[in-house]
């Protein structure tokens, strides 16, 4: 089903010129009834790929992307969005995963925040000092994080690792945990291989 819901991602996404959906987009009345409309035309279970070619065009016409309300429309009157995408010849395949970080990156990464997170060992409160396997959980989620929210979270890092912030390492340290913590915890913030992205 995972694979399929992916395909079907890939499959939108080209549809509507490879821009990727926007998860809080709600279907208006117009194009609620235009997705009704459309699909009352066809058979779903029997579809040739030039109704399904026409499907994605009336919808793209009609300024319909790809989100969670469409997936529902159309599996209310029958219709899997993604075989449809898949008949329509607009995909081509599961999309590929993305590229693994590279070495430099996660390096990068983690010494900036071994730099970031670590307190001076002349300042005796130890608590606040990370740990090795700390530093990896951040890096690691750091790079599992879309390149937007990875974006932020760098320059977020660049900015504290200047000595100019004019704060104490601890408090550095405080802020940077904090922060990440905020936007780690945030699903909206990582890659989605779904099917409305």
């Amino acid at each position: 089903m995972i694979e399929s819901v992916s395909l079907g991602s890939q499959i939108m996404q080209q549809s509507t010129g490879g821009r990727p959906s926007s998860p809080t987009q709600s279907l208006t009345t117009s194009q609620r009834n235009t997705i009704s409309a459309t699909l009352e035309k066809y058979d779903s279970g029997n579809l040739s790929s030039e109704d399904a070619t026409a499907i994605v065009e009336a919808f793209k016409s009609a300024g319909i992307k790809p989100s969670d309300e469409l997936q529902e429309a159309m599996g209310a009157q029958g219709f899997d969005a993604a075989e449809v995408g898949s008949l329509a010849g607009v995909g081509g395949g599961m999309p590929p995963p993305p590229p693994p970080p590279t070495k430099e990156e996660e390096s990068a990464v983690s010494s900036l925040l071994d730099t970031l997170l670590s307190i001076d060992e002349d300042e005796d409160d130890s608590t606040y000092g990370s740990t090795f396997n700390e530093v990896m959980e951040y890096t690691s989620r750091i790079l599992n994080l879309n390149d937007s929210s990875k974006n932020q979270v760098m320059d977020m890092l660049d900015k504290y690792s200047s000595n100019d912030s004019g704060y104490s390492q601890e408090a550095v340290s405080n802020i940077i945990k904090n922060s990440l913590n905020q936007i780690l915890s945030d699903e909206n913030n990582y890659n989605r291989i779904s099917f409305y992205g």
